[in-house]
């Protein structure tokens, strides 16, 4: 067999292995490896230096954890999310995951076929009728962070370290031990975060700074400030 390399990830066993009878007997890809978690998919690709990852299913595993360890490989390979239906929130997950193209179901196997080959060339692959809608969201979650990260702005230093230690996962009271502050003191900081950013609770807090990709600007704001 020619053409590239294939690493296939699909967490459900019986689908996995269909895929990959189907796509070396009836396709002729050349699927050297498949795996269904993170640690064994990297492991895989550097193994067999592979061209292209296909993700054919992502509920189960975290696709900006794969993106990124995939992209530290030497050779790094070419990343592309299957999907079995033309999602605009799966595509938007998967461009900003790292993913250098996504497939919809709409054209089968034999779509996933030409994006594969697609990929391996160097092509970006988004199907044209969800380009548009890509566009759009791409540019309004830009908007969202820009307005978000003027609200961040406006936060005092202590404001932005509760912010922070809240992203960690702290509740008030470890957010107080952390800052060596009153539990009353850390709860009166946290309110002031929430009406600041415009939430209404800690969970949406959270979700701002990790929906518009403001955990590393955060965390420098922070470490310039107590520099």
């Amino acid at each position: 067999m020619t053409g590239p390399v294939v690493v296939l990830v699909e967490p459900r066993p019986l689908v996995r292995e269909a895929m990959v009878e189907t796509l070396v007997q009836d396709h002729g890809v050349q699927v050297a490896a498949a795996s269904d978690d993170v640690a064994s998919t990297v492991l895989q690709a550097a193994r067999v230096e592979a061209d292209v990852v296909v993700v054919a299913n992502t509920p189960t595993l975290s696709l900006p954890a794969l993106c990124e360890q995939l992209h530290a490989l030497e050779g790094a390979p070419r990343i592309l999310v299957a999907d079995s239906q033309a999602d605009e929130e799966a595509l938007l997950r998967a461009i900003e995951a790292g993913a250098d193209g996504y497939s919809s179901g709409v054209k089968g196997l034999a779509g996933l076929v030409e994006a594969i080959e697609a990929i391996a060339r160097g092509e970006s692959v988004v199907p044209p009728a969800m380009l548009g809608p890509l566009l759009r969201r791409l540019i309004e979650r830009q908007r969202e962070a820009a307005q978000a990260a003027e609200r961040l702005v406006n936060l005092t230093p202590r404001e932005r370290q509760v912010l922070a230690l809240l992203v960690d996962g702290l509740d008030h009271e470890g957010i107080a031990a952390q800052l060596v502050i009153s539990p009353e003191t850390a709860r009166t900081h946290l309110q002031r975060v929430l009406r600041k950013l415009g939430v209404r609770s800690r969970v949406e807090a959270i979700a701002l700074v990790a929906q518009t990709g403001l955990a590393d600007r955060l965390e420098r704001i922070v470490e310039r400030s107590a520099s």
